[in-house]
């Protein structure tokens, strides 16, 4: 799908913006389910007398799930976003619903990896979705995308707290599966449908299967194995940040390291938090514009090596509330642009060829390392500190800047 004269000109008409507000929401209720039910783990632990070892278990292993089938993204190649979409937050919201009416502990485990399975869509077919109507502003509207989820990430947390206070854990679950319903109704219904993509006759599509999806993991390898050299660097830089990156290890722990660390009330971490997040939604929006118009890897590049610089000096502010509140503003402007700026880089590598697919391996790979990371992490808190800790984010972001140094600057996209 090409993008259109007014794009291509510089500014967007009112159904392409149509377009990226519909798409930029889908991603904020896809996260409303993320960000809503890590606030039920303390409630369910209390409740039924888990460790927390068994909920990192739980964590690990849905996230790794979570991450590899998004390399099932080339099984809806042909289908429409918006349906595909839909039945994703259809699916988060019965992991809600089962979640909320679980009896024990295994029965809330087995809803959560179920919520793993549904919510793969979002991240591949969603920026193949935008990267291949908007060709020429990928770093602007897959910045929007990612913006979408930080502020369902920003929002979810006030909303859930204050439903879990009235009414408690499970009737706040189950209001965030209905939230998740009307999500999926108003994508259905109002995001644009795709133009009928062209299929070979031959080549019927067919209806994804556990045993299709499992092949598609398999198949990473041969994915990966038809990008350029250029591609395979990007795809090795993606890994490699994981260690630091916004979507994923931020979340987790820094809270914890405010709290347990840093000593600070519950009130004083959700405000240093909530700040981070905030510049989780800004910085990607300027940083995706300003790659469309002075190249990605300039700006990628930058926002590793600062990012690097953040990380280190938010370890090392002291008891100063104001300037831990400023160090973790550009933490989370630096940490979370680094993703949608990576995704934009690696849509220019693959030229749109077998954009779900391609898409579908990126995030499998980046989000399954994601989780292998948090493990990782966690065992350097658990045996070195939090100094370490962020010493290791910033080591990620690094040595994955340096090999991005390695990638030719590419060619200016043309119109």
């Amino acid at each position: 799908m090409s993008e259109s004269p007014q794009a291509q000109g510089g500014q967007l008409d009112r159904s392409e913006r149509k377009v990226i507000s519909l798409m930029t929401a889908s991603h904020g209720i896809q996260h409303f389910y993320v960000s809503g039910i890590a606030l039920t783990y303390p409630y369910v632990i209390k409740e039924f007398h888990a460790s927390y070892a068994s909920l990192g278990v739980i964590l690990g292993v849905s996230g790794v799930i979570g991450g590899l089938l998004q390399s099932a993204a080339g099984l809806v190649k042909g289908r429409q976003a918006r349906s595909i979409l839909a039945l994703q937050d259809i699916g988060l919201a019965l992991a809600s619903f089962f979640g909320a009416i679980s009896p024990g502990f295994a029965a809330y485990a087995g809803a959560k990896v179920f919520g793993s399975l549904a919510q793969w869509p979002q991240h591949p077919v969603g920026s193949a979705y935008l990267s291949e109507k908007f060709p020429s502003r990928r770093g602007t509207v897959l910045a929007w995308h990612t913006t979408g989820g930080s502020i369902g990430t920003l929002l979810v947390p006030i909303a859930m707290s204050v439903a879990i206070t009235a009414y408690g854990w499970r009737v706040a679950l189950g209001l965030l599966g209905l939230t998740l319903l009307v999500g999926a109704a108003i994508v259905q219904f109002f995001l644009p449908p795709q133009q009928k993509p062209k299929v070979v006759p031959s080549k019927k599509i067919g209806r994804p299967s556990l045993s299709s999806m499992l092949t598609s993991v398999r198949n990473i390898g041969v994915v990966i194995g038809e990008t350029t050299s250029e591609t395979k660097r990007i795809l090795i830089a993606s890994t490699v940040a994981a260690g630091g990156r916004g979507l994923g290890v931020i979340g987790a722990f820094i809270p914890l390291y405010l709290e347990d660390s840093r000593h600070l009330s519950q009130i004083e971490t959700g405000i240093i938090y909530t700040t981070m997040l905030l510049g989780g939604v800004i910085g990607p929006l300027y940083a995706g514009n300003l790659s469309d118009r002075i190249g990605r890897k300039t700006v990628i590049m930058a926002s590793y090596f600062l990012g690097a610089a953040s990380f280190m000096g938010f370890a090392l502010t002291g008891p100063n509330k104001v300037l831990l509140g400023i160090w973790g503003f550009a933490v989370g402007v630096l940490a979370y642009s680094e993703s949608p700026l990576l995704q934009s880089m690696f849509a220019d590598s693959v030229h749109n060829k077998e954009g779900n697919s391609a898409f579908g391996a990126y995030f499998s790979i980046a989000y399954g390392v994601g989780a292998i990371w948090l493990s990782i992490l966690g065992w350097v808190i658990a045996d070195f500190g939090f100094k370490a800790f962020f010493s290791a984010m910033a080591i990620s972001f690094l040595v994955a800047g340096g090999i991005i140094a390695t990638l030719p600057r590419p060619a200016k996209l043309s119109a």
